[in-house]
């Protein structure tokens, strides 16, 4: 059997970020971004089958969108 090292508990609430752009992971409808050293998990309205997808999270007035970056 594996050990488990740590058990930590994560609580997650609702949060905005500051206007900018930032760069994302997308994977099936969650994108995952860093900013200011912490991570930020962000529902998009559609999916993605898979994961790793690149893009860009643009925050504009308090509303947030993204683009897909050509990914290979």
């Amino acid at each position: 059997m594996n050990e488990i090292l740590e058990i930590k508990e994560r609580t997650l609430k609702l949060t905005h970020l500051p206007d900018g752009t930032y760069i994302g992971i997308w994977g099936g409808n969650i994108i995952e971004l860093t900013y200011n050293n912490m991570s930020y998990e962000l529902t998009t309205n559609e999916g993605v089958r898979g994961i790793g997808f690149k893009v860009v999270v643009t925050v504009k007035d308090g509303v947030a969108t993204y683009e897909e970056i050509k990914n290979k």
